[in-house]
Parts: C-alpha cells; structure tokens; sequence
C-alpha cells in the first residue's frame, strides 16, 4: 500500500452547518474519511484570517486563525451558547460576510458567558500569547476608524504602541472579545491537530511569503518593510513578465527590509514561521525563492513590468532559522521561472520541493524525485479534469504515448494513474480532482481578487461515495 499519499483541500470547502468548514465535525470527519481510505497527509491552505477579496493569503495577521472557521457546535456543546440552527449549510460557495455576520452573533454570546467564569483564563491567555492582545487593538482601532487602512486612521491610533505599552483600557471588552475570538479557534485547532496525529494522519498547512500591508505586522513594524516616512508603500511584490504573463503579477505586497532585519537576526519572519510550524506537522513556505531574489515593483506602478529582482537573505536567513528551530518541517514552493541558485538554496538545507504535473508532462527533460512533492495542480491551477478538457487532440496523443496508454476513452483515468506512480515524496491530489471536477470547482484565478475566489466548498459528506480515484490495487 502507498503510505505517500494526501489531500489538498481548504477547511473553508469543507461541508459545514454554517456556511463554510469549521474546526468541528467537518474536520474530525474528513480526517476520518482520509484514514479509512489510506490517506496520510491533508494539506490546507492559510489558516489566518482571510483578506482583500476573502484571500487567506494577504491577512491581516500571520498568527491569528480565521475566526468564521470556529465551530458554533462545538461551543453549544461545552455548554456556551444553546444549539444553533443549521444556515446556509447546503450551498456549494461560501458567502463569507453572510458567514461573518452570522457567527459574531453567536460568538457575542459565547463570550458573555464565557467571561462571567472564565476571565482569568483569556487573561492567562494574553499572558502566554503576547501577540493577541496587540493583534486585537488592531481590529478594534481597525473598527473604530471605519475599516480604512491603517495609514489612514486618526492618529491617537496609528502610533498608539509607540506611546503606550498596554491597549487601551477604555476598550477592554472589545479587545478581550477579539482575544476570545483566538482563544477559542486555537484550542479547537489544536484538538483538530491532535486527532489528526491519533489518526496518523500529517497536517501540511501553508504560509504566505509575504504578509499583507492592512494587517498588524506592518503597522507595528514599519522599519522592517519599504514603507516610507508617510506610513505608504513605495515598492511592492509580485513577479516579473513570463511565460502565463506578458505583464507579470502586482501584488501589492509589502516588501521586506531585509537589511533591516538583519539586524536583529530576521526575528520576526523567523518567529512568525516557527509559530505556524507549531500549528501543524508541515509548513509549505508559499513563493520559496523570494529567499534568494524577490521581485520589487514601484508601488505606482499598474502592473509588474517595470520591477527589479533583489537578491534576497539566502543562507543567512536558513543559517539562523536552523541555529534556532533546527527539527522544523519545511517544504519549499519552488515553481515558476527560477534560477539554479533558487533550487541550490532549496537543496543545502534538504527542503522538499514541489513537482506540478499539468506544468511537467508535456517536458521530456522534467522528472520528479523522492525528494519532492507531486501535485496534478495546486489551489492556484485549473483542476485536473478541467485542465485536461482543454487539450487538443495532438495534445491528448502526445500524453498517451509518454505514460504508454492508448488514447481512448480511458486516457483521463489513465493520466491520474500516471500521477499516482510518479516518484515522490508525498504525492497530493486536491480533492476537487479526486472527484473529477471541472473548472467550476477551481479554488482561485491567480492575479484576479474576488469572486469565485476561494469560494468553492461541499455541499454534504455524500462526495465519500462519489469519490472515483484512486483504485487502490495500482499499488498492491
């Protein structure tokens, strides 16, 4: 039996009572079904709070967790809200401020009833978590200035920490209510993680490179990134013009100083990937090859074309990480246009790369290792099925004759074979594929914000019978 084998899908697809997957039962069942079908690993996407367009990959924090993925039946049961009817919980997309709204309610209640017993917990909390608090100031200001960015907020805000070291006390139920927030996610999270492990199942969560300029990392600490003296970006991320893109990505990412960083060894981007690590068994580092160059863009710019490529940290960085959490489990997101020095990097400190088959099959010269992880296609591309319906006919013979199958009606079941067998070190499907979804299940268009981005989920734990691969006999 193949022991490699795992499942990308975001807890925000899972089938859930409320509108989207949360930290209950959705999670303790799929982890149930990954076991009882020989899975080993489930990889999801950012667990912290989604941003612009409901993105987990430009947050407002890099440690906080995404409050609308708190389970509202897990609190009825521990007794601190009654049972909530099921809301929207047969819908194929989730509609995430309907989700929002909904959940805050229930959670205001939750924490009413929490802080009549249990205020001395959430304060121990604060104390053994330092970052909440400063977290949920930001939200609350956040509120408090009309949702405007930062930048933009009245200034007894946008310097508040720098003249005081503790939150306001004036606002101390909003705040704790934010911090409750957290409290409750992570320990639902962490019973999520143990299950997993008793389950022998491996968590791979995933980390942005970069974090989002309207979050709480930036406004604490503008000296780490390119933001000038008027609290605005002046150089932005992305990547240049390729193959997918005559004018490249603008991002609008901000950029980090590393050389500012460097002066106190990187702690903050050290520290914010330990912390994720601890939230999981892997952690895929998203845009691994910003380490050794990463692409600036003026911020007035419209598009990526008019950016340079930095040289990044490279070994100095990797040097003080290993110096400090040398049994941290990394995988390395090495796709794209790279140069050798990206992949060298990538393989002094023996990090697991990534092998897409949609982008290799069509290379001769391209071969995967043990030493990487296999995926039809990421959250980013088409689904497997989709993608193989916009094949030409010389396309479609050409994949035939390279995996040694006919083409014929059983080409598509085929290929999935093929993708099964390739060397690896894991090889991860996304659960739209096992499915044999089209494009309507795609999961994101990069370099597009909105909808039908990160919208897609289950309706039903049904998709257990309707799941078609793989047939566990290619590997006996």
């Amino acid at each position: 039996m193949n022991n490699k084998l795992g499942v990308l899908l975001a807890v925000s697809s899972l089938p859930g009572n409320h509108g989207i997957g949360d930290f209950g039962s959705p999670c303790f069942k799929f982890i149930d079904w990954l076991s009882e079908n020989h899975y080993s690993y489930w990889q999801t996407l950012p667990l912290n709070p989604v941003g612009p367009g409901y993105s987990p990959y430009m947050s407002s924090s890099s440690k906080a967790l995404e409050y609308r993925y708190i389970s509202l039946d897990l609190l009825a049961k521990s007794g601190l809200i009654s049972k909530v009817p099921v809301h929207n919980n047969d819908t194929s997309r989730v509609d995430y401020y309907d989700v929002g709204e909904f959940k805050k309610r229930h959670l205001a209640l939750a924490f009413k009833k929490f802080m009549k017993n249990h205020s001395e917990t959430l304060h121990k909390f604060k104390t053994q978590n330092p970052w909440v608090s400063k977290y949920a100031t930001f939200e609350v200001f956040k509120e408090l200035n009309g949702m405007k960015i930062w930048n933009e907020w009245d200034i007894e805000y946008l310097d508040y920490f720098k003249y005081h070291k503790n939150p306001p006390r004036h606002l101390k139920e909003q705040i704790d209510f934010v911090v409750f927030l957290q409290y409750i996610a992570l320990k639902q999270w962490k019973k999520v993680l143990r299950y997993a492990r008793k389950k022998g199942i491996k968590i791979i969560c995933d980390m942005p490179f970069y974090v989002g300029y309207d979050g709480v990392e930036c406004w604490l600490n503008r000296e780490q990134f390119s933001i000038g003296p008027d609290n605005k970006l002046f150089e932005v991320g992305g990547v240049g013009p390729d193959a997918f893109s005559d004018v490249g990505q603008l991002w609008g990412s901000p950029i980090y100083n590393f050389e500012k960083m460097k002066e106190d060894g990187y702690s903050l981007l050290i520290d914010r990937i330990h912390y994720l690590a601890s939230l999981c068994d892997y952690l895929r580092i998203d845009h691994f090859r910003a380490f050794d160059t990463y692409y600036v863009i003026p911020a007035s710019e419209k598009n990526a074309v008019n950016g340079v490529w930095k040289l990044g940290p490279r070994e100095d960085f990797f040097d003080r990480l290993y110096e400090k959490y040398p049994n941290i489990n990394l995988i390395a997101e090495d796709l794209g246009d790279l140069r050798p020095e990206v992949l060298e990097l990538r393989d002094e400190y023996h990090l697991p790369g990534m092998f897409i088959s949609q982008f290799t099959i069509f290379d001769l010269n391209n071969h995967s290792t043990d030493h990487q992880l296999v995926y039809p296609g990421t959250h980013d591309n088409e689904t497997l099925y989709g993608w193989y319906l916009t094949l030409n006919d010389d396309q479609k013979w050409f994949i035939a004759n390279r995996i040694g199958v006919n083409y014929d009606e059983h080409l598509f079941d085929n290929i999935v074979k093929y993708i099964f067998t390739i060397p690896s070190m894991m090889t991860i499907f996304q659960l739209q594929d096992l499915l044999k979804l089209d494009n309507s299940a795609r999961m994101n268009f990069p370099g597009t914000v909105g909808s039908p981005n990160w919208e897609w989920k289950l309706k039903d734990f049904n998709f257990t019978k309707e799941v078609k691969y793989p047939d566990f006999s290619w590997f006996e």
